[in-house]
């Protein structure tokens, strides 16, 4: 998938009578089982599904995860060794919902095994190494998130899942939470999203308000923060009226 400009974007959403990518999540988490995530970091993907009223297990997969680690593992117990489900059985078995973050990390191994994990409900079958296979329960489903677009995956990967959602700008959650931090804190992180170019990292943000508000001086909690653009970011924020004193 070709990242689409911001004007290409826009009239796709003004054609599906939308103001926002972020208005997609809720009817596909309502009807998809799948869910590709991907866009800049700090925006909110991995928190977008965490109001959802169901159980919840997070995996951030790496070079440095084993299958064995999300599968689960033996581990000794006396004389004898005893089965213990890792976070993506566990999931399974209860029909939760599994996120993965940043996918595109995996190793090639542990892309296999989410092979099986991916697969459509009605042929998902997980095999575990006590030779016991299972069907995921009712409800299991899996929102995978990374910062860049879904031709990063294998194509066997990829094709398993059901629905694919750019996101560009922040949660409206993350917009609202900094400006609980600081009034307008919040508005000048989405304004600076309108070029992708000069956006500003939310993390970032967030931690300038916090250095501020523990009485950090702003020029001083600027520069820890945002480095070389300080001086463009307090200047951006004067002119949003955000208040630091």
């Amino acid at each position: 998938m070709r990242a689409k400009s911001g004007d290409e974007m826009t009239a796709l959403l003004k054609w599906a009578g939308l103001n926002s990518n972020w208005e997609l999540v809720e009817p596909a988490l309502a009807s998809a089982s799948r869910i590709y995530v991907f866009g800049p970091p700090g925006i909110g993907k991995s928190h977008l599904t965490l109001h959802s009223g169901v159980a919840v297990f997070q995996v951030t997969p790496s070079d440095d995860i084993s299958v064995q680690e999300l599968a689960g593992h033996y581990l000794p117990e006396g004389n004898v060794f005893r089965w213990h489900d890792g976070p993506v059985t566990t999931a399974a078995r209860q029909g939760a919902l599994l996120i993965l973050n940043e996918i595109t990390r995996a190793s090639g191994a542990v892309q296999d095994f989410l092979l099986g994990i991916l697969d459509s409900p009605e042929v998902a079958v997980i095999t575990l190494p006590t030779g016991e296979n299972f069907k995921p329960a009712k409800g299991f489903a899996v929102v995978a998130t990374a910062n860049t677009p879904p031709d990063r995956l294998d194509p066997a990967l990829r094709s398993r899942f059901e629905v694919e959602i750019e996101l560009r700008d922040p949660n409206p959650g993350v917009i609202a939470r900094l400006n609980r931090v600081i009034a307008g804190l919040g508005d000048v992180l989405r304004d600076s999203f309108k070029d992708p170019t000069r956006a500003l990292d939310p993390r970032k943000v967030l931690s300038f308000g916090n250095l501020v508000r523990s009485g950090v001086p702003p020029r001083q909690a600027a520069i820890l923060t945002f480095g070389e653009r300080a001086l463009d970011v307090i200047q951006a924020m004067t002119a949003r009226g955000v208040k630091l004193q």
